[in-house]
């Protein structure tokens, strides 16, 4: 087998593959009444302990990847 052979078989199983996953990713979601449950009592708990969702601007500024100052 040549390798030209051999890369074009590794792009169409690729491709075959990438087409599945899109029509997989098309389906619809719906989460049962027992998640939906929970992911708001999560939300609740979360709520009730001061939790809050930071941003980008909230994340950039406390970035740790600052070499030594990081530390310091």
């Amino acid at each position: 087998m040549s390798i030209q052979l051999a890369f074009v078989l590794f792009v169409v199983i690729a491709l075959v593959g990438w087409g599945i996953c899109e029509l997989k990713g098309k389906m619809t979601f719906t989460h049962s009444e027992i998640e939906k449950k929970e992911a708001e009592e999560i939300a609740e708990q979360q709520k009730a302990d001061g939790y809050h969702e930071k941003n980008l601007h909230d994340l950039l500024k406390n970035n740790s990847t600052k070499g030594y100052n990081a530390v310091g």
